[in-house]
């Protein structure tokens, strides 16, 4: 359980759907676009350029990254660290090198980052030991207006049904590297242009264990006063049901 692939075509379907709304949510704001202060002239209500967005996104592209984190065996938050070819450690790293081989590919355009802490032990807990939650952060930012933020989120861990079996293999090809690979697709897409509010895409860790990853990103945003305009969560978006 948990093993199976589901249809591609509705993981792309759903993908393109997100990618809709989150061009639909920057669209006007696409930086080229934006009038001379000043200006009298206004800023169209709909941009083709939002038709090559959707149009950009690759099934093959998606299945592929599916693959690869599936691959990792077990993405369980209390998993190997110290593996490049499984574990929760594996995963994030090469979530962090596909974010930095898209940013390569746009001159730079991507801020790379990790979000890390600590989150203690508390016996009969699903974090029975001081355990580190890395969320894995890229940041294309806006041009005019960098503190207003578009989130796109994807949780990077997977578990069986024991909570605390972070051995077993894991695979989560719909929970959630679908949603994952989508957030990753989103960046592939979203970075060839350039729009006056910034997006971060992010594979948060620690969401199936209490939510922890998100927790500290909420909490980083509060602290260092973002101003979020919105979030696009990505959880199961290969869901055929």
């Amino acid at each position: 359980p948990g093993a199976r692939y589901s249809d591609i075509n509705e993981v792309v379907m759903r993908a393109r759907l997100i990618a809709v709304l989150l061009a639909s949510v920057v669209g006007a704001g696409f930086s080229e676009q934006a009038p001379p202060a000043g200006s009298d002239a206004v800023v169209p209500a709909f941009d083709p350029r939002i038709y090559e967005i959707v149009e950009a996104v690759s099934a093959e592209r998606i299945e592929r990254d599916i693959r690869t984190l599936v691959g990792f065996g077990t993405r369980h938050t209390l998993s190997e660290t110290e593996s490049n070819s499984r574990g929760i450690g594996a995963a994030r790293r090469w979530i962090q090198a596909e974010f930095n081989r898209l940013s390569d590919a746009c001159g730079g355009c991507l801020e790379i980052s990790l979000q890390s802490h600590i989150v203690e032990g508390e016996p009969n807990t699903r974090i029975p030991v001081d355990t580190e939650v890395v969320n894995v952060l890229a940041i294309l930012r806006g041009t005019s207006d960098p503190n207003r933020y578009i989130i796109m989120s994807g949780d990077i861990d997977s578990r069986v049904s024991d909570a605390l079996n972070s051995t077993d293999d894991s695979p989560g090809a719909n929970d959630n590297a679908s949603g994952m690979a989508g957030a990753i697709e989103a960046a592939r897409v979203l970075s060839q242009h350039r729009y006056n509010a910034s997006i971060i895409f992010v594979g948060l860790s620690g969401e199936e264990q209490g939510l922890h990853g998100g927790r500290h990103m909420a909490r980083v945003a509060k602290d260092e006063n973002w101003n979020i305009e919105g979030v696009l969560n990505n959880d199961m978006i290969g869901n055929i049901e």
